[in-house]
């Protein structure tokens, strides 16, 4: 079997984000996060730049609408890309999330439809809630 294929099944809308988000973290927790211990361990510090970045967008689109935050999501997606090359175990904490596809899936939905709102205030919440999955099943700072 591909090893993708493995991944916990990912549905970005409003019913399903919690136990999307859940899935992902107790999938990567079978892993044991990475390497426990070295610099490969998924830590809360690795993720922390990219959930602040997220917490600002939220904010952002909440007060000021989508296209106050389209650059910040073009810059968020470079976050996750470099995080991704740095360090191998963020590269699978973003592969198994899907972070990168709802990204895109945003960037698609904001040209048909620079109203979109609903859908940054889902992927930001998405975010929230792997974070927190995270820290519940034991994630390390």
């Amino acid at each position: 079997m591909n090893e993708k294929e493995e991944y916990p099944k990912v549905k970005f809308n409003q019913k399903d984000y919690v136990k999307c988000a859940e899935n992902v973290i107790k999938f990567l927790k079978k892993e044991n996060f990475g390497v426990v211990g070295s610099k490969e361990t998924l830590s809360t510090s690795k993720i922390r730049n990219i959930l602040s970045s997220t917490s600002e967008i939220y904010d952002m689109v909440r007060s000021q609408g989508p296209e106050a935050v389209r650059d910040k999501l073009a810059y968020l997606k470079v976050k996750l890309i470099y995080q991704s090359g740095r360090y191998p175990v963020v590269k699978r904490f973003v592969e198994v999330s899907k972070l990168i596809q709802a990204l895109d899936r945003l960037e698609v939905k904001y040209y048909q439809q620079p109203e979109e709102k609903a859908m940054i205030i889902l992927f930001c919440r998405y975010m929230e809630a792997l974070v927190a999955y995270f820290k519940y099943y034991g994630g390390k700072d």
